[in-house]
């Protein structure tokens, strides 16, 4: 059985015109900004989340991988936007560990176990993303007889 009370009539047809009025946002740019409602830090995410200094330091990175790299292909061009991602993430982990450590009560130890995870996660994916970046001018190379 039920260990709730039961609710009024009159409570359960207030409930239902209050459910009538609240449908969540109505425009694209409301219908946008809820989409983020759950994003807590987004360092796990596929889509890039930046603050504008955040944006400034990954528009650099970019920049001097392009500079540094000719990119002959789409797929060069994809891996080393998806390096500078990742790398932009990981400077992002590495300020929130300094911070964890300024503003962490003694003995507290969930914070830097999580930021160790998210910090090995990403450079596992930069590694790979190198490699895979080395394999494909491996194989141009090869094929070109460089």
């Amino acid at each position: 059985m039920d260990p709730r009370k039961p609710i009024s009539e009159k409570r359960l047809q207030a409930n239902r015109a209050n459910a009538k009025r609240s449908t969540g946002p109505k425009t694209a740019a409301g219908k946008a900004v809820v989409r983020r409602n759950a994003l807590k830090h987004g360092l796990l995410s596929r889509t890039m989340s930046l603050l504008p200094n955040e944006a400034e330091t990954f528009n650099s990175i970019r920049l001097n991988m392009r500079k540094n790299q000719p990119l002959e292909t789409t797929e060069d061009r994809q891996i080393l936007e998806e390096i500078a991602r990742i790398w932009c993430k990981l400077e992002k982990v590495m300020g929130l560990e300094i911070e964890s450590n300024v503003d962490r009560p003694r003995g507290a130890t969930t914070a830097p176990r999580l930021i160790d995870r998210y910090e090995r996660s990403l450079s596992q994916q930069l590694h790979a993303r190198i490699r895979q970046y080395a394999k494909c001018w491996q194989e141009r190379n090869r094929e070109t007889g460089l």
